[in-house]
């Protein structure tokens, strides 16, 4: 037995949940349609469109203010860091006064967010010219008045909220906080920040803020013709040559569709073949099979929304489904190379979906005109009445278009330079396809079928090709990366064995293993058995014009291991004896490691008898990352250790093109030259900094210092 009424928590939707006031016409529509023997299912999803649609419209109406909120919320964190800085600069705020007069600070801190929030909300207004026309002054100042009081219950109420999820509270260090980066960090703190200035400024401002033109038509456009006794007129005429807005609406549900489909397929049936040195010809039969995959995922996936009992284009298709099918399969194939990219990591991820989505756009301009061209041809259009200074007075429309490309494509790029590869495709994909919708000019005789059905088909011939070729490149890079990733694991393995192995052997022998235990570190070089040899008389200055050859000093100085803001290890320092090649010593927290080499000399060398110092150095560092060697030049005998620099050089081994495992020190030979004239009369000490990459900034570099060689001028 058929039930004769609706599920009530579907009515209920209908009649309370959607803003505004209830579409009895809408409700009436769905109510007959289920009393004619459509079913639950049926009727919820009529309930949930409208409600969604409702609600678009709804926020629709108010999306500037939206826009405006969300982006003036994105520089709360830097305005925080920026007050925290003020606030800690101890030429401004004594911290003696801060820690007596709390209540002074919190009303100031008030003030503070309270002037953030007005600046905000009068940019708004100064950039809607409408608002104090349309609603008058009244209601800004009721919003003005309500930002503050919106704020302090939510900031705090996030602030419980956070530190309860996050317990006790997130780690943050001061050093880090710079206000430009804090507009771009998306974490889970930053965002909490955000929400407190996005629901004050929303909160505050959406009575004052004017209606726009909303951009969903009536939610009874959604409800399907439900009149069991329609005439033979209104059955002959297709109820989508009437109704445009809801046939483009639903086409672009069923491109979403099929674009879904094709992806998951891809995610599931395009995989790298199991040989690890492929042929050529076999790749290219996979690439074609998984092409012809896409393309058919995509199908199946716009079928099953088109023959489903709810589609409106079960009964009266505005245009034939293979027609449609096969203009979309020109973007779709295309999505297994872009599956294939994606997983590899690489920025050709973005290209794949940028060519996809311009045939796409391609393909869906021609249908959407043999689609809407009869609907545009009935359509009656009164007589043009031409007054004088028409063409003077001609306003040409606005059109967003181009902003659009041209802010995506600025973002894709950084997105690319950032390997956001995945914000980069989807960037690219929507500039490629407004260019390709702009830019495809519709045919005159779009209302021949036996034509369009030729143009897709060629269309879809010309575009297999290339998607196959380049699908064979991606499986062509996903090969070489997945046996690169692979003798990356190997020899990372087995230098892992080894190195637990070398450890067991010297378990007797003192280890650092990290500055985790100590807070900053002095390891000396090994001793060296002592020979019995002749003393013989330092000279009082080195590199006198006598040196004809150049010196070679030995390092014999110790290593130091310390953390900012500190300059130097501290008294209590721990000290050992090893080498850097041997030991790990790494930090426990995020704030970067220094490591440097001080070689004394015992006697002083004049400046300007020194024309160059050659370094050589052991590096048995095995991490990916460029390791950067500078030079320092000490005086510490004269008041106030004055210092010459003498730049940086990398060190070759650790950069890319030369990367390896390296199981044995790779020795290497840096080249410093001395300027003339500099501003140091003479040195007694050399140090040597390290500077690695800030991935490896928390991990002392396995580098050692062998010798120095200092060449006379």
């Amino acid at each position: 037995m058929h039930r004769t009424e609706p599920p009530q928590l579907a009515t209920w939707i209908l009649e309370h949940g959607i803003p505004g006031d209830c579409d009895e016409a809408l409700r009436g529509d769905l109510l007959e349609g289920f009393r004619s023997g459509r079913t639950d299912g049926w009727f919820w999803r009529q309930a949930l469109a409208a409600w969604f649609i409702g609600w678009l419209r709804y926020l629709s109406m108010r999306r500037s203010l939206l826009i405006f909120a969300t982006l003036w919320s994105t520089l709360a964190p830097a305005f925080t860091a920026l007050l925290d800085n003020t606030v800690q600069n101890p030429r401004l705020f004594n911290p003696a006064w801060t820690s007596v007069n709390v209540l002074s600070m919190f009303w100031l801190w008030v003030a503070l967010n309270t002037s953030f929030l007005w600046t905000g909300m009068l940019l708004f207004v100064l950039a809607q010219s409408r608002l104090a026309s349309t609603h008058g002054w009244n209601n800004l100042k009721r919003a003005f008045r309500l930002a503050p009081l919106i704020f302090l219950p939510t900031y705090f109420a996030t602030f419980v909220l956070m530190n309860l999820f996050a317990y006790p509270g997130f780690e943050i260090h001061a050093v880090t906080l710079k206000p430009l980066g804090e507009i771009t960090d998306w974490a889970l703190r930053a965002d909490a920040l955000r929400l407190p200035y996005f629901v004050a400024i929303l909160w505050a401002m959406w009575g004052a803020t004017p209606l726009m033109k909303s951009f969903s038509a009536n939610l009874s456009d959604w409800a399907p013709a439900t009149s069991q006794t329609q005439t033979p007129a209104a059955v002959a005429t297709p109820r989508f040559l009437l109704d445009t807005y809801g046939a483009k609406r639903f086409l672009s549900l069923l491109v979403g569709a099929g674009l879904l489909n094709a992806l998951i397929a891809g995610f599931l049936l395009c995989r790298l073949p199991a040989s690890h040195t492929p042929s050529v010809q076999s790749l290219l039969s996979r690439a074609a099979i998984y092409v012809a995959l896409g393309a058919l995922a995509g199908m199946a996936g716009i079928y099953l929304y088109w023959k489903n009992p709810a589609s409106p284009f079960r009964t009266a298709p505005p245009l034939p489904f293979p027609l449609f099918a096969l203009a979309c399969a020109a973007g779709w194939v295309w999505v297994p190379a872009m599956v294939l990219f994606s997983e590899q990591l690489s920025a050709a991820t973005a290209l794949a979906g940028a060519i996809g989505a311009f045939f796409l756009a391609a393909g869906l301009r021609h249908i959407a005109a043999f689609a809407f061209a009869t609907a545009s041809s009935n359509s009656i259009e009164p007589p043009e009445e031409f007054e004088i200074f028409t063409e003077t007075l001609y306003r040409p429309p606005r059109e967003v278009e181009g902003y659009v490309i041209a802010l995506s494509l600025y973002c894709a790029a950084w997105a690319v330079a950032t390997r956001s590869n995945y914000t980069a495709c989807t960037l690219l994909a929507l500039s490629a396809f407004l260019f390709g919708w702009k830019r495809t000019f519709t045919p005159t005789d779009a209302t021949n079928p036996h034509r369009e059905y030729k143009r897709a088909v060629m269309r879809l011939a010309l575009v297999f090709l290339p998607a196959v070729l380049i699908t064979t490149w991606a499986l062509l890079d996903g090969v070489a990366h997945r046996n690169y990733v692979e003798a990356v694991k190997a020899a990372r393995a087995k230098a892992a064995q080894d190195a637990a192995d070398e450890n067991a052997k010297q378990q007797t022998q003192p280890a650092a293993n990290g500055i985790s235990g100590y807070h900053s570190i002095i390891l000396w070089p090994p001793l060296e058995k002592k020979q019995i040899v002749a003393p013989v008389l330092r000279p009082a200055s080195l590199l006198t014009p006598s040196d004809a050859k150049p010196i070679i000093i030995r390092f014999d100085g110790p290593y130091w291991y310390f953390q900012p803001p500190g300059k130097a290890p501290s008294l209590s320092a721990h000290q050992a004896r090893g080498t850097p090649l041997a030991i790990d010593i790494q930090t426990n927290n995020a704030i970067p490691l220094v490591m440097e080499a001080h070689q004394p000399l015992g006697a002083s060398i004049r400046v300007a008898r020194c024309r160059a110092i050659h370094i050589a150095v052991l590096n048995r560092d095995n991490r990916s990352g460029i390791l950067n060697v500078a030079l320092l030049l000490t005086d510490s005998s004269s008041t106030g250790h004055p210092q010459l620099y003498l730049g940086q050089e990398p060190v070759v081994s650790s950069q890319p093109e030369h990367f390896t495992l390296k199981t044995a020190p790779v020795r290497e030979e840096l080249q410093f030259a001395v300027p003339q004239p500099a501003t140091l009369r003479k040195f007694d000490e050399i140090t040597v900094m390290f500077l690695p990459e800030s991935p490896n900034s928390g991990v002392g570099p396995k580098v050692a210092i062998e010798q120095f060689e200092l060449l006379s001028r």
